[in-house]
């Protein structure tokens, strides 16, 4: 009798460790190939947006009155302009996609700062100034220009000297 017991035991225990086998061979898997390691982890993960910083201004003597937050969302960084004078209250602008997923921050006027409203080129007319870093470490500094064309923000590279 106490042979067929040990028999189920050994039977249930090998089970076992061919489970745990399967399972460490799958994690293992799942670890090493980026993709599916990248779908596992945003299973997981929860979708949340924090503000990092917030800037309001008018953009130039007949630009609109906007407010631009800087967001970090999952492993990305974004701005959002809102229309300050758009006849239904407030009103998304823009949302612009920055490349680089780290917070900068940049020296305006003696203050550190994440995010800005400034006029880079003196022309009278303000740009968002938002620094980052990319992934490694090296700092870029996104400026954006209202176009009132189109109503949206271009890219523009710092001026000399600046």
């Amino acid at each position: 009798m106490t042979s067929k017991t040990e028999n189920a035991f050994n039977k249930k225990e090998l089970i076992l460790m061919i489970a745990l086998a399967v399972l460490a061979m799958a994690l293992t898997t799942v670890a090493v190939i980026p993709s599916l390691r990248t779908k596992v982890k945003e299973a997981f993960s929860v979708e949340d947006r924090e503000i990092l910083a917030k800037v309001s201004g008018k953009i130039g003597a007949q630009g609109p009155r906007v407010t631009v937050l800087k967001i970090k969302g999952h492993n990305s960084l974004s701005l959002e302009v809102y229309d300050l004078d758009a006849q239904e209250g407030t009103a998304l602008l823009a949302k612009i996609p920055l490349a680089e997923s780290r917070d900068g921050y940049f020296s305006l006027q003696g203050n550190a700062t994440n995010l800005a409203l400034t006029d880079v080129d003196s022309d009278g007319q303000m740009e968002i100034v938002a620094p980052t870093y990319d992934d490694q470490m090296v700092p870029r500094l996104n400026i954006f220009k209202y176009n009132a064309a189109t109503k949206s923000f271009d890219r523009v590279s710092a001026p000399e000297g600046h």
